[in-house]
């Protein structure tokens, strides 16, 4: 029932829907029939911010509706290495999203896909507005997510040649603000490389981690 509510942004009908059956705020919704796997209706909606089915201005309407109904800040549980609201609004590029949530009480210290917080995969996609808004926060700048034992710089600079979705300037500003923040460059990877590896002969990312203060 809710699959199609909100994947049409159907903020009305969301609401008048949830009067009724107020539970469905928290019911895992599939993504599509090729998609059957269930996530929580505030993970959805970042999936189709993504896909371009609704905007962020439309998804954050829609979230403020589910949270006022009871929907769970955090999802459906907190499982090791599954994805919380945030962390999938943040590996999706809704920021804006992403932010809304934060500012909801969203938990910062989980650690979903790859073992990555929201601060992992912000600094992955270049989400300097999300990354901003967590730097503000009271965060550990260096811890390692579970499958690589990365920190976010690393995820940072790695995003810089991986991430195809952001521009090269997003990424570059990133860096530089975990830099300024405070984060350890000298933290190696499961592999033992360090950023300073990853960034072999780029002049843009090397001055930044060597001039950033």
């Amino acid at each position: 029932m809710l699959q199609s509510i909100l994947k049409a942004g159907d903020a009305e009908l969301l609401y008048s829907t949830l009067k009724t059956n107020p539970e469905l705020a928290n019911v895992g919704v599939p993504l599509d029939d090729k998609t059957p796997a269930l996530a929580h209706p505030l993970h959805r909606i970042a999936d189709w911010v993504f896909t371009k089915d609704i905007s962020e201005e439309k998804a954050i309407e829609l979230a403020r509706i589910l949270l006022d109904f009871g929907a769970n800040i955090d999802g459906l549980d907190l499982k090791t290495l599954q994805d919380t609201p945030i962390i999938t609004a943040a590996s999706l590029y809704a920021n804006q999203l992403a932010k809304f949530y934060l500012s909801k009480g969203a938990n910062l210290q989980h650690q979903g896909c790859f073992g990555g917080t929201a601060l992992h995969w912000a600094a992955w996609c270049g989400g300097v507005e999300l990354l901003e808004a967590l730097l503000q926060k009271d965060l550990d700048l260096n811890q390692r997510c579970l499958e690589f034992t990365s920190t976010p710089l690393f995820w940072a600079v790695h995003g810089t040649y991986q991430d195809k979705y952001m521009n090269r300037a997003a990424h570059l500003k990133s860096i530089e603000l975990l830099v300024k923040a405070g984060a350890d460059k000298n933290i190696p990877n499961i592999e033992g490389y360090t950023i300073f590896d990853l960034a072999d002969g780029d002049e843009e990312v090397l001055q930044i981690l060597n001039q950033a203060k």
